[in-house]
């Protein structure tokens, strides 16, 4: 304490004797109310301005609230951290902007991560001052940590005044610094909190420098630029599909169409299905070939970065506009698709444009023209990255959910003109296709063909499908309570969870994608859980807020566990999420 009660007592003993006899009883107790508590916070924000007890009195001033949040069970709500963070907030924040410039590093960064920790609104203005000086004065140590809490803090609080100081921030910040290193993930979240059209410049600028990725060893100048270059685009890409601000599916499509920017490739198409109508009519202009600049930034790529000449038959832009149409999921890309899939005569391209069209909602025309498609494609086909054309087809056929495809696989795999290795691969792969599309009226057809081309593995497959939908026939709830079965989970039965996801998607409806939903918690196999989600986005053709939203739900209560199977299989959950978004916008 400042008054001891060795110094209080002293005190009255003075003022009781001698010359102090002639204070009043009034003084006496104006002096003993004078003594401040060295156990309370007021003490210590007292001491504020005086540059020697600073550092000290942030230090205790942390500890108060750190006490206080302990206590509360880091309830931020309680009344008692609420009347602390009463106390501390604006002082503290008065402090930060005041005496920026004389404070030690450490005493600094120390402050403004404790306002961080109140996550009060009342600390805009240090926030804002912590972001202008970096994006002045750029730091790269690792101590100089002001942008690191000041970006948990904005993207916990979400203020909109401080969008302009933040992205100005993030245009400075190189994620190859020790800074980067431990600052760069919390700028990205906060910008992703609180996106900003405003933004749209810088961040397209950002999309539009170029990445050069290192080769080898010997590239050791290059690494540093590339770390830059790949947080910086991925962090706007991402952003841009968050604000919804059309003008951004042009730089992402040039993306999409860059090879150097494979690293940056996945979240820029997710950002174009979360655009939604704009960036599906982009895409279908460059699939009709109406779209000659981007066609022509395409091949001017592709040559500068493989030093190789064009295939101009296989017309590589036609494939990436597939590729965007069907991710984005949008019934009105499936008419272009069609047409364009009936107009092809490159394998290649033709076959990229009917596999993205198996992701549309399906229709008779488009079923038969994936037909074909299927049909005028040679065995020898590969597309990107190396896989048989065919082979992937027969997967994707599964994707139109109906069991009348069985027939048609049957047919594909007895007339197949390959021979060898080819033929055999082939013919598993349309086993395997047709066990997870056939009803119980279909089981003889599909074991005959386990029979004819099936390894040991296909034979114990058919075993669980035929018990599967003997048990269960076309009842629909009997497939939602197998899928979530615990022993469904296990590597060795996880097709059992896959054969019940695909006859869900076969006889179920939107009430039943809401079941398959609620029984998402508890797919813990990531092929089984894999499954049920093309099922949900199968059973939401015209798209769906509210499922939408039950989705994103599941990923939020993931990212904050500490599952990382579930977080990572979540992947193409949110793609879906976004999807159903994207159809119904």
């Amino acid at each position: 304490m400042l008054c001891s009660p060795r110094t209080v007592a002293s005190l009255i003993y003075r003022l009781m004797v001698g010359t102090a006899l002639t204070v009043g009883p009034a003084a006496l107790a104006t002096s003993v109310i004078g003594c401040k508590d060295e156990s309370q916070p007021e003490y210590w924000l007292g001491k504020l301005d005086d540059s020697s007890w600073r550092p000290r009195a942030i230090k205790r001033l942390e500890q108060f609230l750190d006490d206080a949040l302990t206590k509360a069970n880091s309830d931020y709500s309680a009344p008692e951290v609420q009347a602390l963070t009463n106390k501390l907030v604006e002082p503290l924040t008065n402090t930060y902007v005041d005496h920026y410039d004389e404070f030690d590093t450490k005493t600094r960064v120390t402050l403004i991560r404790l306002l961080s920790q109140t996550r009060d609104k009342r600390c805009e203005r240090a926030l804002k001052k912590a972001f202008e000086e970096f994006a002045k004065r750029p730091k790269s140590t690792k101590d100089e940590q002001d942008i690191k809490w000041a970006a948990r803090a904005a993207g916990s609080l979400k203020l909109e005044s401080l969008g302009p100081s933040m992205v100005e921030a993030f245009d400075k910040l190189r994620a190859s610094s020790m800074l980067g290193g431990v600052s760069y993930r919390d700028v990205n979240e906060a910008m992703l909190a609180m996106p900003q059209k405003s933004w749209a410049g810088t961040l397209k600028t950002k999309l539009g420098a170029p990445i050069v990725q290192p080769k080898n060893a010997k590239d050791k100048d290059l690494i540093d630029p590339y770390r830059d270059q790949l947080f910086w685009q991925t962090t706007a890409a991402e952003v841009l599909g968050y604000t919804g601000d059309p003008s951004a599916v042009e730089p992402l499509m040039k993306v999409m169409l860059d090879p150097a920017k494979a690293d940056v490739q996945a979240t820029a198409l997710l950002a174009l299905v979360k655009l939604g109508k704009p960036a599906a009519d982009a895409a279908v202009k460059l699939l009709r070939g109406e779209d000659q600049a981007l066609a022509a930034f395409h091949a001017r790529r592709l040559k500068e970065v493989t030093n190789e000449k064009v295939d101009e038959k296989e017309k590589p832009h036609v494939q990436t506009a597939a590729l965007i149409i069907g991710t984005i999921g949008r019934p009105e890309g499936l008419a272009p698709m069609i047409d364009a899939l009936k107009r092809e005569t490159n394998d290649v391209t033709k076959a990229v444009i009917a596999r993205e069209l198996s992701k549309l909602p399906p229709t008779n025309e488009s079923k038969q023209a994936f037909k074909d498609a299927f049909e005028s494609i040679s065995i020898d086909a590969l597309i990107p990255p190396g896989q048989n054309a065919l082979e992937t087809l027969t997967e994707a056929a599964g994707q139109f959910y109906d069991s009348g495809m069985v027939s048609w696989l049957l047919e594909r795999a007895e007339k197949t003109k390959a021979t060898g290795e080819a033929k055999k691969s082939l013919q598993g792969a349309i086993t395997v296709a047709v066990l997870k599309l056939a009803k119980s009226d279909q089981l003889a057809a599909a074991k005959k063909a386990v029979d004819q081309y099936g390894t040991d593995l296909e034979k114990k497959l058919d075993r669980m499908t035929e018990g599967l939908v003997k048990s269960c026939g076309d009842r629909v709830p009997c497939y939602l309570t197998a899928i979530e079965k615990s022993e469904n989970q296990e590597q060795a039965n996880q097709f059992t969870g896959i054969k019940a996801a695909y006859m869900i998607g076969i006889l179920g409806n939107e009430q039943n994608r809401d079941e398959l939903i609620e029984r998402m918690d508890s797919l813990e196999n990531a092929a089984v859980r894999f499954s049920a989600t093309l099922a949900i986005d199968h059973l939401s053709p015209k798209g769906s807020a509210s499922a939408a939203q039950k989705l994103k739900a599941i990923i939020n209560k993931n990212l904050k566990s500490a599952d990382q199977n579930k977080i990572q299989s979540d992947a193409p959950l949110k793609q879906v999420m976004y999807r159903l978004d994207a159809r119904g916008g």
